[in-house]
């Protein structure tokens, strides 16, 4: 468990794959940034288990106020700076100098603080269905729908029991998907069962966080790394005009945007990107 410096104690759950091959400090590692409210175990083997052939070690974590980390009392407010310092407590824990960030939704938002505030740690950047600005008026605000279902949502009781939890759960993964890569119901209601089971918050201030974070449009010039922008055209929450910004705006960055994917990462988006992935990486 690594740990951070906050006015709460807060233990961060992590894990690390290792290759077959012999990985010291001074290489590169991979470290897997979710999204908000989203358990580390979303980082699945499909695409965990092929970093890891090619010789890299890979390391997913939690969130402080998900999963297996620490859940932050409602007193305590943090941001996206403190959510980095977190990221930076995971490396420091595993004992890795620099590594090549992979960050999906709010964990690409951390992945660019990391870029921006602590370039000497990172290796090469990937952001995921993500933006530079939440709330910026220069950027479009989520399609008009999803805020009406999020708003419903905003103010409906809270799940309280874990059948009510789960169901919710697969009805945000569907709310947010595409149409490019199916998945199978069964198949959500599995992984939101074993993220119940696992551990339920029932409220995480990962939406504070990120609201509370200042837009960091105007600074993607200063990120120095290569950095591989991966979007969605269906995605519902950052339009692709927000992955438009981010490969304008970082220099000599590489944009791919993925046909009728929505704001997710399912198992089958893997075997389209592990190749661009791995070229990005210094992999193939």
């Amino acid at each position: 468990m690594a740990e951070t410096e906050a006015s709460q104690s807060i233990e961060l759950f992590s894990e690390a794959f290792d290759p077959a091959s012999t990985w010291s400090s001074g290489d590169p590692a991979v470290l897997l940034v979710s999204g908000a409210d989203s358990h580390c175990t979303r980082w699945t083997p499909g695409l965990i288990g092929p970093l890891v052939d090619h010789g890299l070690r890979v390391v997913r974590y939690d969130h402080r106020d998900c999963g297996l980390s620490t859940k932050v009392s409602s007193e305590v407010g943090y941001t996206l700076d403190d959510l980095a310092d977190d990221a930076l407590a995971v490396l420091d824990e595993h004992g890795i100098d620099r590594a090549h960030v992979i960050g999906r939704s709010m964990g690409g938002m951390v992945a660019q603080v990391l870029a921006l505030d602590h370039p000497s740690r990172v290796e090469t950047l990937t952001l995921v269905s993500t933006t530079p600005g939440l709330g910026d008026d220069r950027l479009p605000s989520a399609t008009n729908w999803l805020v009406e279902q999020m708003a419903e949502r905003l103010f409906a009781p809270p799940p309280t029991t874990p059948q009510q939890r789960v169901a919710w759960i697969v009805e945000m993964d569907e709310m947010f998907s595409g149409s490019r890569y199916p998945v199978a119901t069964g198949d959500r209601l599995r992984v939101a069962i074993d993220e119940v089971e696992r551990c339920w918050y029932p409220e995480s201030g990962h939406g504070p966080a990120v609201n509370s974070s200042p837009s960091r449009l105007d600074r993607l010039g200063e990120v120095t790394v290569p950095t591989l922008v991966v979007h969605g055209t269906t995605d519902p929450v950052f339009s692709a005009e927000h992955a438009l910004a981010l490969a304008e705006g970082i220099p000599d960055s590489e944009l791919w945007l993925v046909e009728n994917l929505g704001h997710e990462f399912p198992d089958g988006l893997v075997s389209d990107l592990l190749p661009r992935l791995l070229t990005h990486l210094g992999r193939t």
